[in-house]
Protein backbone atom coordinates (compact mmCIF):
# COMPACT_ATOMS: atom_id res chain seq x y z
CA UNK A 1 0.00 0.00 0.00
CA UNK A 2 3.11 2.43 0.43
CA UNK A 3 4.46 1.77 -3.16
CA UNK A 4 2.49 4.22 -4.51
CA UNK A 5 3.63 6.71 -2.32
CA UNK A 6 7.15 5.68 -2.18
CA UNK A 7 7.31 6.46 -5.84
CA UNK A 8 5.15 8.99 -6.18
CA UNK A 9 8.55 11.05 -3.13
CA UNK A 10 10.86 9.23 -5.32
CA UNK A 11 9.42 11.30 -8.70
CA UNK A 12 9.19 14.76 -7.19
CA UNK A 13 12.65 14.42 -5.25
CA UNK A 14 14.11 13.19 -8.50
CA UNK A 15 12.38 16.14 -10.70
CA UNK A 16 13.23 18.85 -7.59
CA UNK A 17 17.13 17.19 -8.26
CA UNK A 18 16.99 17.59 -12.19
CA UNK A 19 15.61 21.24 -12.16
CA UNK A 20 18.25 22.17 -9.27
CA UNK A 21 20.72 20.92 -11.92
CA UNK A 22 19.07 22.59 -14.77
CA UNK A 23 19.22 26.17 -12.86
CA UNK A 24 22.45 26.01 -11.65
CA UNK A 25 25.10 27.81 -13.83
CA UNK A 26 27.99 25.55 -15.34
CA UNK A 27 31.14 27.33 -14.57
CA UNK A 28 33.16 25.30 -16.78
CA UNK A 29 31.77 27.38 -19.68
CA UNK A 30 31.35 30.72 -19.62
CA UNK A 31 33.61 33.23 -18.46
CA UNK A 32 36.40 31.11 -16.26
CA UNK A 33 38.13 34.44 -15.25
CA UNK A 34 37.67 37.74 -15.71
CA UNK A 35 40.49 40.12 -13.64
CA UNK A 36 39.70 43.78 -13.75
CA UNK A 37 42.63 45.74 -12.75
CA UNK A 38 41.76 49.62 -12.05
CA UNK A 39 44.35 52.22 -11.41
CA UNK A 40 43.30 55.20 -10.00
CA UNK A 41 45.85 58.43 -11.33
CA UNK A 42 46.57 61.66 -9.44
CA UNK A 43 44.51 63.81 -11.73
CA UNK A 44 41.45 61.30 -11.05
CA UNK A 45 41.15 59.73 -13.98
CA UNK A 46 41.13 55.58 -14.58
CA UNK A 47 43.26 52.98 -16.11
CA UNK A 48 41.75 49.95 -15.97
CA UNK A 49 42.77 46.55 -17.96
CA UNK A 50 40.67 44.27 -18.19
CA UNK A 51 41.78 40.18 -18.70
CA UNK A 52 38.61 37.86 -19.64
CA UNK A 53 39.01 34.04 -20.19
CA UNK A 54 36.53 32.36 -21.81
CA UNK A 55 36.03 28.83 -22.51
CA UNK A 56 33.25 27.04 -24.32
CA UNK A 57 30.98 29.82 -24.31
CA UNK A 58 29.84 29.41 -28.39
CA UNK A 59 26.36 29.12 -26.42
CA UNK A 60 26.49 32.40 -24.93
CA UNK A 61 28.79 34.60 -27.85
CA UNK A 62 26.73 33.07 -31.11
CA UNK A 63 27.16 36.59 -32.19
CA UNK A 64 30.91 37.02 -31.82
CA UNK A 65 32.50 38.24 -28.59
CA UNK A 66 30.40 40.99 -27.18
CA UNK A 67 31.67 42.84 -23.62
CA UNK A 68 29.74 45.82 -22.24
CA UNK A 69 32.69 48.14 -20.33
CA UNK A 70 31.14 49.19 -16.84
CA UNK A 71 30.97 52.57 -17.25
CA UNK A 72 27.01 53.17 -17.69
CA UNK A 73 24.08 53.82 -15.22
CA UNK A 74 23.10 50.54 -15.50
CA UNK A 75 26.64 49.06 -14.28
CA UNK A 76 27.06 52.01 -12.45
CA UNK A 77 23.77 51.97 -10.35
CA UNK A 78 24.30 52.85 -6.62
CA UNK A 79 23.33 55.98 -5.47
CA UNK A 80 24.76 56.12 -2.27
CA UNK A 81 28.03 56.43 -4.20
CA UNK A 82 27.62 57.98 -7.49
CA UNK A 83 24.75 60.38 -6.66
CA UNK A 84 21.60 60.52 -8.17
CA UNK A 85 20.08 58.48 -11.49
CA UNK A 86 20.70 60.32 -14.67
CA UNK A 87 20.77 58.90 -18.52
CA UNK A 88 24.38 60.51 -19.11
CA UNK A 89 26.47 60.04 -16.02
CA UNK A 90 29.27 61.69 -18.09
CA UNK A 91 31.83 58.62 -17.75
CA UNK A 92 33.28 58.43 -20.56
CA UNK A 93 36.46 55.26 -21.78
CA UNK A 94 38.95 55.54 -24.45
CA UNK A 95 40.34 52.23 -25.74
CA UNK A 96 44.07 52.22 -25.75
CA UNK A 97 44.64 48.55 -26.66
CA UNK A 98 42.31 45.12 -27.40
CA UNK A 99 44.27 41.58 -27.69
CA UNK A 100 42.75 38.35 -28.12
CA UNK A 101 45.05 35.37 -27.54
CA UNK A 102 48.21 37.37 -26.94
CA UNK A 103 47.72 39.68 -30.43
CA UNK A 104 46.22 42.83 -31.61
CA UNK A 105 42.44 42.33 -32.12
CA UNK A 106 40.32 43.78 -34.10
CA UNK A 107 37.27 45.83 -32.92
CA UNK A 108 34.24 47.81 -33.24
CA UNK A 109 31.77 49.68 -30.83
CA UNK A 110 28.21 49.56 -31.06
CA UNK A 111 25.63 52.04 -31.25
CA UNK A 112 24.16 54.15 -28.41
CA UNK A 113 25.66 56.69 -25.81
CA UNK A 114 27.59 53.53 -23.47
CA UNK A 115 28.35 51.21 -26.74
CA UNK A 116 29.57 47.64 -26.34
CA UNK A 117 32.60 46.20 -27.84
CA UNK A 118 32.58 43.57 -30.29
CA UNK A 119 36.00 41.52 -30.35
CA UNK A 120 36.87 39.98 -33.20
CA UNK A 121 34.36 38.95 -36.47
CA UNK A 122 31.12 40.48 -35.81
CA UNK A 123 28.39 38.11 -36.55
CA UNK A 124 30.18 34.99 -36.18
CA UNK A 125 29.45 32.40 -33.45
CA UNK A 126 32.73 32.17 -31.10
CA UNK A 127 34.03 29.24 -31.32
CA UNK A 128 34.02 26.46 -28.33
CA UNK A 129 37.84 26.79 -27.40
CA UNK A 130 39.87 29.18 -24.65
CA UNK A 131 40.30 32.32 -25.75
CA UNK A 132 41.79 35.07 -23.37
CA UNK A 133 40.90 38.98 -24.17
CA UNK A 134 42.82 42.19 -22.96
CA UNK A 135 40.92 45.00 -22.94
CA UNK A 136 42.88 48.26 -21.72
CA UNK A 137 41.58 51.48 -21.83
CA UNK A 138 41.20 55.01 -19.80
CA UNK A 139 38.01 56.45 -17.90
CA UNK A 140 37.11 59.69 -17.33
CA UNK A 141 34.79 61.42 -14.69
CA UNK A 142 34.29 58.09 -12.72
CA UNK A 143 35.68 59.48 -9.42
CA UNK A 144 33.00 61.66 -7.22
CA UNK A 145 35.04 64.54 -5.62
CA UNK A 146 33.45 65.67 -2.48
CA UNK A 147 34.63 68.52 0.11
CA UNK A 148 34.82 66.01 2.66
CA UNK A 149 35.47 62.25 1.16
CA UNK A 150 36.47 61.14 -1.80
CA UNK A 151 34.56 57.93 -3.66
CA UNK A 152 35.99 55.36 -6.27
CA UNK A 153 32.58 53.35 -7.13
CA UNK A 154 33.73 50.57 -9.61
CA UNK A 155 31.40 47.86 -10.43
CA UNK A 156 33.65 45.72 -12.56
CA UNK A 157 31.34 43.18 -14.08
CA UNK A 158 28.27 44.81 -14.89
CA UNK A 159 24.64 43.36 -15.05
CA UNK A 160 23.44 42.96 -18.99
CA UNK A 161 24.95 39.52 -19.14
CA UNK A 162 23.32 36.12 -18.87
CA UNK A 163 26.85 34.50 -19.00
CA UNK A 164 28.34 33.13 -15.46
CA UNK A 165 31.55 33.87 -14.21
CA UNK A 166 33.65 31.04 -12.37
CA UNK A 167 36.15 33.53 -10.73
CA UNK A 168 36.55 37.51 -10.74
CA UNK A 169 39.06 39.70 -9.25
CA UNK A 170 38.72 43.29 -8.67
CA UNK A 171 41.66 45.59 -7.78
CA UNK A 172 42.21 49.15 -6.88
CA UNK A 173 45.52 50.67 -6.94
CA UNK A 174 45.38 54.17 -4.96
CA UNK A 175 48.25 56.88 -5.33
CA UNK A 176 50.46 55.99 -2.80
CA UNK A 177 50.22 59.51 -1.13
CA UNK A 178 46.65 58.54 0.70
CA UNK A 179 47.71 56.91 3.77
CA UNK A 180 46.32 52.96 3.77
CA UNK A 181 44.66 54.04 7.19
CA UNK A 182 42.32 56.17 6.42
CA UNK A 183 41.15 53.96 3.52
CA UNK A 184 37.41 52.45 3.90
CA UNK A 185 36.50 49.79 1.54
CA UNK A 186 33.09 47.83 1.17
CA UNK A 187 32.63 44.97 -1.60
CA UNK A 188 29.67 43.42 -2.70
CA UNK A 189 28.51 40.14 -4.74
CA UNK A 190 25.08 40.24 -5.96
CA UNK A 191 22.76 41.59 -9.01
CA UNK A 192 21.95 45.66 -9.03
CA UNK A 193 19.48 46.96 -6.06
CA UNK A 194 18.15 44.02 -4.33
CA UNK A 195 17.87 41.38 -7.69
CA UNK A 196 19.73 38.06 -8.00
CA UNK A 197 21.40 38.55 -4.37
CA UNK A 198 24.34 36.48 -3.09
CA UNK A 199 23.41 33.44 -2.82
CA UNK A 200 25.28 30.23 -1.53
CA UNK A 201 27.31 29.20 -3.90
CA UNK A 202 29.16 32.66 -4.08
CA UNK A 203 32.20 33.33 -2.35
CA UNK A 204 33.69 36.85 -1.36
CA UNK A 205 37.53 36.76 0.05
CA UNK A 206 40.41 39.69 0.06
CA UNK A 207 43.41 38.74 -1.42
CA UNK A 208 46.61 40.16 0.15
CA UNK A 209 48.53 42.23 -2.50
CA UNK A 210 52.46 43.02 -1.75
CA UNK A 211 51.75 46.16 -4.35
CA UNK A 212 49.29 47.63 -1.31
CA UNK A 213 46.55 47.17 -4.08
CA UNK A 214 43.18 46.82 -2.78
CA UNK A 215 42.39 43.13 -3.80
CA UNK A 216 39.11 41.22 -3.90
CA UNK A 217 38.16 37.53 -5.26
CA UNK A 218 34.51 36.23 -6.13
CA UNK A 219 33.66 32.77 -7.29
CA UNK A 220 30.45 31.53 -8.84
CA UNK A 221 28.72 34.22 -9.87
CA UNK A 222 25.74 33.30 -12.25
CA UNK A 223 24.06 35.41 -15.04
CA UNK A 224 23.31 39.22 -13.85
CA UNK A 225 25.76 38.89 -10.65
CA UNK A 226 29.05 41.34 -10.24
CA UNK A 227 32.17 41.99 -7.95
CA UNK A 228 32.15 45.44 -7.01
CA UNK A 229 33.79 47.73 -4.68
CA UNK A 230 33.24 51.37 -3.10
CA UNK A 231 36.51 52.84 -1.66
CA UNK A 232 36.44 56.20 -0.03
CA UNK A 233 39.04 58.13 2.02
CA UNK A 234 39.48 61.79 3.02
CA UNK A 235 39.61 64.75 0.55
CA UNK A 236 42.21 66.65 -0.56
CA UNK A 237 44.98 63.61 -1.72
CA UNK A 238 43.56 63.98 -5.41
CA UNK A 239 43.90 67.08 -7.29
CA UNK A 240 41.51 67.40 -10.53
CA UNK A 241 42.18 69.78 -13.67
CA UNK A 242 41.01 73.00 -13.31
CA UNK A 243 38.00 72.94 -15.00
CA UNK A 244 36.50 69.91 -14.30
CA UNK A 245 33.69 71.41 -12.55
CA UNK A 246 32.28 72.09 -16.47
CA UNK A 247 30.28 69.15 -17.73
CA UNK A 248 32.18 66.59 -19.47
CA UNK A 249 33.43 68.07 -23.18
CA UNK A 250 32.47 71.45 -22.06
CA UNK A 251 35.69 72.67 -23.48
CA UNK A 252 33.66 72.49 -27.34
CA UNK A 253 31.37 75.36 -26.55
CA UNK A 254 34.71 77.56 -26.86
CA UNK A 255 34.58 76.92 -30.93
CA UNK A 256 30.65 78.52 -31.08
CA UNK A 257 32.13 81.24 -28.85
CA UNK A 258 35.14 82.35 -30.62
CA UNK A 259 33.04 82.35 -33.86
CA UNK A 260 30.53 84.48 -31.64
CA UNK A 261 33.52 86.93 -30.63
CA UNK A 262 34.59 87.35 -34.18
CA UNK A 263 31.14 88.42 -35.63
CA UNK A 264 31.21 90.81 -32.13
CA UNK A 265 34.39 92.36 -33.44
CA UNK A 266 33.62 92.50 -37.02
CA UNK A 267 30.02 94.34 -36.00
CA UNK A 268 31.81 96.55 -34.66
CA UNK A 269 34.27 97.53 -36.20
CA UNK A 270 31.10 98.05 -39.45
CA UNK A 271 29.50 100.62 -37.90
CA UNK A 272 26.36 101.19 -37.11
CA UNK A 273 23.87 101.73 -40.15
CA UNK A 274 23.20 105.27 -41.50
CA UNK A 275 20.16 106.48 -39.40
CA UNK A 276 17.35 107.04 -40.75
CA UNK A 277 16.75 111.18 -41.59
CA UNK A 278 13.50 112.88 -42.09
CA UNK A 279 11.03 111.22 -43.78
CA UNK A 280 9.07 113.55 -46.40
CA UNK A 281 6.25 112.94 -48.51
CA UNK A 282 6.84 112.24 -51.76
CA UNK A 283 4.18 112.94 -54.73
CA UNK A 284 6.73 111.09 -57.28
CA UNK A 285 8.63 107.61 -56.84
CA UNK A 286 12.54 108.54 -56.74
CA UNK A 287 14.07 109.11 -59.89
CA UNK A 288 16.04 106.36 -61.86
CA UNK A 289 14.34 104.23 -59.55
CA UNK A 290 12.16 101.21 -61.15
CA UNK A 291 9.50 99.53 -58.64
CA UNK A 292 11.90 96.52 -58.67
CA UNK A 293 14.49 98.15 -57.55
CA UNK A 294 12.38 100.40 -54.87
CA UNK A 295 11.26 97.02 -53.18
CA UNK A 296 14.95 95.84 -53.41
CA UNK A 297 16.51 98.87 -52.13
CA UNK A 298 13.63 99.17 -49.19
CA UNK A 299 13.64 95.31 -48.26
CA UNK A 300 16.68 93.63 -49.51
CA UNK A 301 14.95 91.46 -50.83
CA UNK A 302 13.74 89.88 -54.60
CA UNK A 303 10.97 87.55 -54.34
CA UNK A 304 7.21 86.61 -55.80
CA UNK A 305 6.11 90.45 -55.15
CA UNK A 306 8.73 91.69 -56.87
CA UNK A 307 8.30 89.75 -60.22
CA UNK A 308 4.58 90.62 -59.82
CA UNK A 309 5.43 94.63 -59.94
CA UNK A 310 7.95 93.38 -62.68
CA UNK A 311 4.61 92.30 -64.89
CA UNK A 312 2.32 95.26 -63.89
CA UNK A 313 5.29 97.58 -64.91
CA UNK A 314 5.32 95.78 -68.40
CA UNK A 315 1.09 95.73 -68.35
CA UNK A 316 1.32 99.45 -67.59
CA UNK A 317 4.17 100.85 -70.28
CA UNK A 318 1.69 98.37 -73.12
CA UNK A 319 4.17 95.84 -73.17
CA UNK A 320 1.84 93.19 -72.22
CA UNK A 321 -1.81 92.90 -71.29
CA UNK A 322 -2.86 90.85 -68.43
CA UNK A 323 -6.16 89.01 -68.39
CA UNK A 324 -7.39 86.56 -65.48
CA UNK A 325 -9.05 83.40 -66.59
CA UNK A 326 -10.23 80.96 -63.94
CA UNK A 327 -8.17 82.07 -61.70
CA UNK A 328 -5.05 82.35 -63.49
CA UNK A 329 -3.24 85.10 -65.37
CA UNK A 330 -2.97 85.11 -69.17
CA UNK A 331 -0.33 87.90 -70.57
CA UNK A 332 -0.34 88.47 -74.12
CA UNK A 333 2.64 89.77 -75.34
CA UNK A 334 2.09 93.71 -77.39
CA UNK A 335 3.62 95.33 -79.79
CA UNK A 336 5.24 98.29 -78.45
CA UNK A 337 7.54 101.07 -79.77
CA UNK A 338 11.31 100.57 -79.59
CA UNK A 339 11.31 103.93 -77.56
CA UNK A 340 9.06 102.19 -74.81
CA UNK A 341 11.07 99.35 -74.28
CA UNK A 342 14.12 101.28 -74.34
CA UNK A 343 12.65 103.03 -71.30
CA UNK A 344 12.60 99.96 -69.17
CA UNK A 345 14.24 99.20 -66.83
CA UNK A 346 17.16 96.43 -67.58
CA UNK A 347 15.40 94.14 -65.15
CA UNK A 348 11.69 94.43 -66.95
CA UNK A 349 13.73 94.37 -69.99
CA UNK A 350 15.04 90.58 -68.93
CA UNK A 351 11.94 89.71 -68.24
CA UNK A 352 9.89 90.74 -71.45
CA UNK A 353 12.41 88.66 -73.46
CA UNK A 354 12.01 85.58 -71.07
CA UNK A 355 8.49 85.69 -70.41
CA UNK A 356 7.71 85.15 -74.14
CA UNK A 357 11.06 83.71 -75.77
CA UNK A 358 8.80 80.01 -76.51
CA UNK A 359 5.47 82.01 -77.73
CA UNK A 360 3.21 85.44 -77.52
CA UNK A 361 1.24 84.27 -74.73
CA UNK A 362 2.18 83.35 -71.14
CA UNK A 363 0.23 81.74 -68.82
CA UNK A 364 0.84 82.47 -64.35
CA UNK A 365 -0.36 79.21 -62.64
CA UNK A 366 0.07 78.89 -59.35
CA UNK A 367 3.15 77.14 -57.97
CA UNK A 368 1.60 73.98 -57.35
CA UNK A 369 4.24 71.52 -59.13
CA UNK A 370 8.24 71.45 -59.31
CA UNK A 371 8.26 72.42 -62.78
CA UNK A 372 5.93 75.71 -62.00
CA UNK A 373 7.67 76.51 -59.45
CA UNK A 374 11.30 76.57 -60.89
CA UNK A 375 10.44 78.46 -63.91
CA UNK A 376 8.94 81.23 -61.33
CA UNK A 377 12.11 81.16 -59.44
CA UNK A 378 14.25 81.58 -62.93
CA UNK A 379 12.28 84.73 -63.58
CA UNK A 380 12.98 85.79 -59.88
CA UNK A 381 16.61 84.50 -59.33
CA UNK A 382 16.91 86.77 -63.10
CA UNK A 383 15.45 89.70 -61.77
CA UNK A 384 17.72 89.41 -58.39
CA UNK A 385 20.88 89.17 -60.78
CA UNK A 386 20.12 92.24 -62.23
CA UNK A 387 19.14 94.97 -59.35
CA UNK A 388 22.55 93.38 -57.79
CA UNK A 389 24.31 94.30 -60.60
CA UNK A 390 22.68 97.75 -60.92
CA UNK A 391 22.65 98.45 -57.13
CA UNK A 392 23.81 95.84 -55.17
CA UNK A 393 27.33 98.05 -54.79
CA UNK A 394 26.22 101.19 -54.33
CA UNK A 395 23.35 101.11 -51.92
CA UNK A 396 24.31 98.37 -49.73
CA UNK A 397 27.60 97.38 -47.98
CA UNK A 398 26.94 93.49 -47.33
CA UNK A 399 30.62 92.65 -45.97
CA UNK A 400 29.72 88.95 -48.04
CA UNK A 401 33.98 88.44 -46.95
CA UNK A 402 32.97 88.51 -43.31
CA UNK A 403 29.75 85.96 -43.53
CA UNK A 404 32.21 83.67 -45.89
CA UNK A 405 35.06 84.04 -43.21
CA UNK A 406 32.66 83.31 -40.85
CA UNK A 407 31.50 80.11 -42.55
CA UNK A 408 34.69 78.96 -43.40
CA UNK A 409 36.07 79.01 -39.45
CA UNK A 410 32.63 77.49 -38.98
CA UNK A 411 33.95 73.86 -40.25
CA UNK A 412 37.30 74.83 -39.74
CA UNK A 413 36.67 74.34 -35.88
CA UNK A 414 34.17 71.69 -36.37
CA UNK A 415 36.14 69.41 -38.70
CA UNK A 416 39.17 69.02 -36.11
CA UNK A 417 37.26 68.78 -33.19
CA UNK A 418 34.82 65.66 -35.42
CA UNK A 419 38.70 63.92 -35.85
CA UNK A 420 39.32 64.00 -32.34
CA UNK A 421 36.19 62.79 -31.06
CA UNK A 422 36.08 59.76 -28.78
CA UNK A 423 33.32 58.38 -30.93
CA UNK A 424 31.93 55.07 -32.41
CA UNK A 425 32.86 55.66 -35.87
CA UNK A 426 35.13 58.48 -36.77
CA UNK A 427 34.18 58.55 -40.35
CA UNK A 428 30.38 58.55 -39.99
CA UNK A 429 31.11 61.79 -36.96
CA UNK A 430 32.77 63.26 -39.78
CA UNK A 431 30.60 63.20 -42.45
CA UNK A 432 27.72 63.79 -40.15
CA UNK A 433 29.10 66.77 -39.41
CA UNK A 434 29.99 68.12 -42.86
CA UNK A 435 26.10 67.25 -43.53
CA UNK A 436 24.70 68.68 -40.63
CA UNK A 437 26.69 72.11 -41.14
CA UNK A 438 26.32 72.43 -44.82
CA UNK A 439 22.67 71.34 -44.98
CA UNK A 440 22.06 72.89 -41.76
CA UNK A 441 22.87 76.55 -43.42
CA UNK A 442 21.27 76.04 -46.16
CA UNK A 443 17.93 75.24 -44.26
CA UNK A 444 18.26 77.90 -41.81
CA UNK A 445 18.97 80.35 -44.71
CA UNK A 446 16.05 79.38 -46.42
CA UNK A 447 14.15 79.68 -43.02
CA UNK A 448 14.98 82.89 -42.47
CA UNK A 449 14.71 84.08 -46.62
CA UNK A 450 11.68 82.65 -48.19
CA UNK A 451 9.61 81.22 -45.55
CA UNK A 452 9.16 84.22 -43.12
CA UNK A 453 8.99 86.42 -46.34
CA UNK A 454 6.07 84.17 -47.58
CA UNK A 455 4.75 83.73 -44.23
CA UNK A 456 4.52 87.98 -43.58
CA UNK A 457 3.49 88.19 -47.57
CA UNK A 458 0.38 85.60 -46.38
CA UNK A 459 -0.60 87.19 -43.21
CA UNK A 460 -0.31 90.58 -44.78
CA UNK A 461 -2.65 89.57 -47.13
CA UNK A 462 -4.70 87.33 -45.38
CA UNK A 463 -4.11 84.45 -48.57
CA UNK A 464 -1.82 82.10 -50.17
CA UNK A 465 -1.50 80.13 -46.71
CA UNK A 466 -1.56 76.59 -49.23
CA UNK A 467 1.47 77.41 -51.26
CA UNK A 468 3.75 77.64 -48.07
CA UNK A 469 3.08 74.27 -47.69
CA UNK A 470 5.63 72.77 -49.97
CA UNK A 471 8.20 75.02 -48.51
CA UNK A 472 7.81 74.20 -45.22
CA UNK A 473 7.21 70.31 -45.76
CA UNK A 474 10.27 70.26 -47.01
CA UNK A 475 12.35 72.90 -44.31
CA UNK A 476 10.82 69.91 -41.93
CA UNK A 477 12.21 67.55 -43.52
CA UNK A 478 15.38 68.49 -43.91
CA UNK A 479 15.10 69.71 -40.57
CA UNK A 480 14.01 66.46 -39.03
CA UNK A 481 16.83 64.52 -40.72
CA UNK A 482 19.03 66.95 -38.77
CA UNK A 483 17.65 66.39 -35.73
CA UNK A 484 18.30 62.53 -36.18
CA UNK A 485 22.03 63.21 -37.27
CA UNK A 486 22.54 65.25 -34.03
CA UNK A 487 20.41 62.81 -31.77
CA UNK A 488 22.98 60.20 -32.68
CA UNK A 489 26.39 62.37 -32.45
CA UNK A 490 24.66 62.79 -28.69
CA UNK A 491 24.29 59.51 -28.53
CA UNK A 492 27.53 58.26 -30.02
CA UNK A 493 30.05 61.37 -28.93
CA UNK A 494 28.52 63.23 -26.76
CA UNK A 495 25.72 65.90 -26.23
CA UNK A 496 27.89 68.47 -25.99
CA UNK A 497 29.17 67.60 -29.35
CA UNK A 498 25.75 67.83 -30.76
CA UNK A 499 24.98 71.38 -28.96
CA UNK A 500 27.93 72.47 -30.14
CA UNK A 501 26.95 71.87 -33.63
CA UNK A 502 23.69 73.30 -33.51
CA UNK A 503 25.49 77.04 -31.43
CA UNK A 504 27.48 77.26 -34.54
CA UNK A 505 24.83 77.00 -37.31
CA UNK A 506 22.79 79.75 -34.60
CA UNK A 507 25.66 82.03 -34.53
CA UNK A 508 26.29 81.98 -38.34
CA UNK A 509 22.84 82.51 -38.86
CA UNK A 510 22.07 84.95 -36.33
CA UNK A 511 25.02 87.19 -37.10
CA UNK A 512 25.00 86.71 -41.20
CA UNK A 513 22.20 89.29 -41.93
CA UNK A 514 23.09 91.78 -38.73
CA UNK A 515 26.41 92.94 -41.08
CA UNK A 516 24.59 94.16 -43.98
CA UNK A 517 24.54 98.20 -44.06
CA UNK A 518 22.93 100.42 -46.53
CA UNK A 519 25.31 103.46 -47.84
CA UNK A 520 24.94 107.12 -47.45
CA UNK A 521 23.20 106.92 -50.96
CA UNK A 522 21.32 103.76 -49.90
CA UNK A 523 19.62 105.32 -46.50
CA UNK A 524 18.83 108.17 -48.71
CA UNK A 525 16.79 106.62 -51.23
CA UNK A 526 15.39 104.34 -48.41
CA UNK A 527 14.02 107.54 -46.68
CA UNK A 528 12.63 108.64 -50.31
CA UNK A 529 11.01 105.75 -51.00
CA UNK A 530 9.38 105.56 -47.49
CA UNK A 531 7.96 108.60 -48.01
CA UNK A 532 6.62 108.18 -51.58
CA UNK A 533 4.84 104.93 -49.71
CA UNK A 534 3.44 107.08 -46.90
CA UNK A 535 1.73 109.09 -50.00
CA UNK A 536 0.35 106.11 -51.75
CA UNK A 537 -0.84 104.93 -48.19
CA UNK A 538 -2.51 107.89 -47.55
CA UNK A 539 -3.91 109.14 -50.97
CA UNK A 540 -4.44 106.33 -53.29
CA UNK A 541 -4.91 103.26 -51.32
CA UNK A 542 -8.21 103.27 -51.80
CA UNK A 543 -8.30 103.61 -55.50
CA UNK A 544 -5.60 101.07 -56.12
CA UNK A 545 -7.25 98.48 -54.07
CA UNK A 546 -10.29 98.23 -56.66
CA UNK A 547 -7.92 98.13 -59.49
CA UNK A 548 -9.02 94.90 -61.28
CA UNK A 549 -5.83 94.78 -63.63
CA UNK A 550 -3.61 97.56 -64.78
CA UNK A 551 -5.61 98.93 -67.82
CA UNK A 552 -8.45 99.70 -65.62
CA UNK A 553 -6.55 102.46 -63.72
CA UNK A 554 -6.36 105.69 -65.67
CA UNK A 555 -2.81 107.17 -66.29
CA UNK A 556 -1.47 108.77 -63.01
CA UNK A 557 -3.13 105.76 -61.02
CA UNK A 558 -1.48 102.51 -63.18
CA UNK A 559 1.91 104.49 -62.69
CA UNK A 560 1.86 104.18 -59.37
CA UNK A 561 0.14 100.53 -59.30
CA UNK A 562 3.59 98.78 -60.06
CA UNK A 563 5.18 100.62 -57.18
CA UNK A 564 2.21 100.27 -54.56
CA UNK A 565 2.82 95.98 -55.20
CA UNK A 566 6.61 96.64 -54.34
CA UNK A 567 6.18 98.41 -51.41
CA UNK A 568 3.19 96.30 -50.38
CA UNK A 569 0.41 99.05 -50.36
CA UNK A 570 -2.98 97.28 -49.93
CA UNK A 571 -4.31 97.17 -53.28
CA UNK A 572 -6.29 93.80 -54.78
CA UNK A 573 -4.90 93.12 -57.93
CA UNK A 574 -1.24 93.19 -56.76
CA UNK A 575 -1.85 91.00 -53.88
CA UNK A 576 -3.59 88.38 -55.87
CA UNK A 577 -0.51 88.09 -58.06
CA UNK A 578 1.89 87.98 -55.59
CA UNK A 579 0.37 85.03 -53.92
CA UNK A 580 0.98 83.06 -57.03
CA UNK A 581 4.33 83.49 -56.72
CA UNK A 582 4.29 82.90 -53.18
CA UNK A 583 5.45 79.33 -52.98
CA UNK A 584 8.48 79.90 -55.57
CA UNK A 585 9.80 83.11 -53.98
CA UNK A 586 13.93 83.42 -54.11
CA UNK A 587 14.44 85.70 -51.25
CA UNK A 588 18.74 86.72 -52.42
CA UNK A 589 20.73 89.33 -50.50
CA UNK A 590 23.64 90.14 -52.23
Amino acid sequence: MRCPNLTAAVFVVSTCLCLSAMAAPNFRSGITSLHSDVTLQENGTLDVREEIVVNDAASFYKRGFKHDLPISPIERWDVRYVGTYKPDNGVRAHILEVTEDGQPARYEKGSGLFPPLFIGVRNAPLDSGEHRFTIHYTVDSALKHGTQFDTLYWNSIGHERNVPIAEAILAIHLPATIPAGNIQVEPRVGGRGGSVPRGPQNTLERVDDPSGAIVYRATNLGPHQSLSMAVTWPSGYIHLPLLSFLPRDAWMYGAPSILFLYYLIAWFRIGPDPKPGTVLTMYEPPQGLSPAAARYIATGVTDGRTFAAVIAQLAVHGCIRVESENGKYKLSRLMSDRATESALAPEEKTILALLFEDGPVFEVSPAKDERTTGQHSRYIWHIHQELTRQLGKKYFTRHTGIVVLGVLLTFSFAMPIAVMARGVDTIGIFMFTIWILFIGLTIGLMTQTILLSSFKAALRSKTGWKQLFPGIGVIAMFGWVIFFMLKKLAAGVSISYAVMLVVLLLVDLAWGPRLKRKSLLGRQAADQIAGFRQFLLKTEQDRLDRIGAPEEADQDLARHLPYAIALEVKEAWGDHLSQEFLGSVIYAEG
